[in-house]
C-alpha cells in the first residue's frame, strides 16, 4: 500500500557560504570567474593550482588571476560532491482502477435524505474532486458497470466485457473527470462480480512497476452473474472476484454509497475483508468498508483511501556524498522544514533501506505525518564531511 517516490534532480543548491572550500569551484574561461547571481568570492589561479582569491561583487564573478589552469583538488576528503544540496521528492504514481456502479438505482435520492440530490449527483462531483487533488500522485483508470444504458431495470440482459472507460495513465485526471461527468446512471442490473474481474484482468496487462489497486464504489448489492439474475450467487461471486484480485496483487478499497443497512451492509463488509483493505476498526460494530452517505462523507472516504497510498519510501537518484552516516543527511517534512530524526533501528524516524544508501524510508509517527501531509511535503538535504545539514 505505498506510492513509490523518486528523487528528482537538484532543485536548489544552498548558499555558497555553506559549501566546502575548493570543492564546487566556478568553472570559467581563462582570466574570468563564472557568472552568478550572488555576491561571493571567485577563484582564479595559475595553471595547475588553486590560485589566490579574487573578490567579486554584484551579480557576477570576475577575476584577473590565472590563465587556463585546472581547478585545485577537493579539500573535503577528496569528495568533489561535497556541499549542501536540497531535493524535493516527486511522487511516482500508484495505479488505481475505479470500478464505478452506474446502475439505475444511482438515480435515487438516498434513503433518509432531506435533500434533492440523487446518489449520482452526490458521487460524480466528489469523485472529480478526489481525482483532481491526486492526479500528480495517482494514475487513475475507470471501469463503469453495467455497460449498457437502458431504462435502469434489473434484468441483467447485457454481459460485462473487457471494455475500459479510461485506461490508467499518469497525469490524466482531465480525461478521468470528463468521462465521469459524461456518464449517466442508466445501467441495467448490477453485475459487480464481472466488473471487478474485468478491471483486475486489465491491471494484469499493465507493465509499469507502480503498486496497483481497485476502488469499488457501489450503492447496493450485486444481482447479476453474467446475464443471469441471481442475487445470492452474485453476492458470493463478487466476494470471490475481489479475493482473486487480491491474490493477483490488487487490493480493493470498498466504498458503499448511501447504503448502510441490512444485507447490503453484510455484503460490503465481506467485500472489504476479502479485498485486503478494510478499515482497521477495533469496535466490532463499526464498519470496515468506507461509508459514503452524502457528499462530505464520500469526500472524507476518498481522502482516507488516497492518503493511505502515500508512501514513506524515497528512492535516491544519487547516493549521498558521505555514505552510511545518518548525521550527514537531513530529512524534513512540512513547510516549516521539521527535521525527522535518524533512526538506524527503523522504529520512529528515518533510515537507509540498504547498505548502499540507495533509498530512505521513514517510520512510525513521522510516516503518519508524511501520509497526512502528502509525500510532496518531504525534502532531503545532503551534507558533507565537514558540513552538517541545517537543524
Amino acid at each position: 500500500m505505498r506510492k513509490i517516490c523518486a528523487l528528482v534532480p537538484v532543485l536548489a543548491v544552498l548558499p555558497a557560504m555553506w559549501g566546502c572550500a575548493g570543492t564546487k569551484p566556478v568553472q570559467s574561461a581563462a582570466g574570468e570567474g563564472g557568472s552568478g547571481a550572488v555576491q561571493g568570492t571567485g577563484t582564479g589561479g595559475v595553471p595547475g593550482a588553486g590560485g589566490s582569491p579574487v573578490t567579486a561583487t554584484g551579480g557576477s564573478f570576475s577575476g584577473t588571476g590565472g590563465g587556463g589552469g585546472d581547478v585545485g583538488p577537493a579539500t573535503d576528503a577528496g569528495d568533489p560532491n561535497c556541499g549542501l544540496f536540497q531535493f524535493q521528492p516527486t511522487p511516482k504514481a500508484a495505479d488505481i482502477m475505479m470500478v464505478l456502479d452506474r446502475s439505475g438505482s444511482m438515480k435515487d435520492i438516498p434513503d433518509g435524505s432531506t435533500g434533492t440530490l440523487s446518489k449520482w449527483e452526490i458521487v460524480a462531483p466528489a469523485l472529480e474532486q478526489a481525482v483532481t487533488a491526486t492526479t500528480s500522485s495517482i494514475a487513475w483508470g475507470l471501469k463503469t458497470f453495467p455497460e449498457a444504458s437502458t431504462d435502469g431495470t434489473s434484468d441483467c440482459s447485457v454481459a460485462v466485457t473487457g471494455l475500459i472507460d479510461v485506461p490508467v495513465a499518469a497525469m490524466d485526471g482531465a480525461t478521468m473527470n470528463s468521462t465521469i461527468m459524461s456518464t449517466t446512471p442508466n445501467g441495467n442490473g448490477t453485475p459487480t462480480p464481472d466488473a471487478v474481474t474485468a478491471a483486475a484482468n486489465y491491471l494484469k496487462t499493465l507493465t509499469d512497476t507502480n503498486p496497483k489497486y481497485l476502488l469499488l464504489a457501489t450503492d447496493g448489492e450485486p444481482d447479476c452473474v453474467g446475464t443471469t439474475k441471481n442475487s445470492s450467487s452474485a453476492d458470493t461471486a463478487t466476494v470471490t472476484a475481489v479475493g482473486n484480485a487480491l491474490k493477483a496483487g490488487f487490493p480493493t478499497f470498498v466504498v458503499g454509497i448511501s447504503t448502510d443497512k441490512g444485507s447490503a451492509n453484510t455484503e460490503l463488509e465481506m467485500l472489504a475483508q476479502a479485498g485486503g483493505e478494510p478499515i482497521a476498526n477495533t469496535n466490532p460494530l463499526a464498519h470496515h468498508y468506507y461509508v459514503a452517505n452524502d457528499a462530505n462523507s464520500l469526500s472524507t472516504a476518498l481522502q482516507a483511501i488516497t492518503g493511505q497510498i502515500s508512501t514513506c519510501l524515497f528512492p535516491l537518484a544519487s547516493q549521498p556524498p558521505v555514505r552510511n552516516d545518518g548525521t550527514k543527511v537531513g530529512v524534513y517534512v512540512g513547510a516549516g522544514m521539521t527535521r525527522i530524526p535518524y533512526d538506524a533501528k527503523a522504529g520512529n524516524g528515518w533510515a537507509y533501506t540498504d547498505v548502499n544508501d540507495t533509498a530512505i524510508e521513514v517510520y512510525g509517527q513521522w510516516c503518519d505525518m508524511i501520509q497526512a501531509a502528502g509525500a510532496g511535503a518531504v525534502q532531503i538535504i545532503f551534507g558533507c564531511q565537514s558540513i552538517l545539514p541545517p537543524g
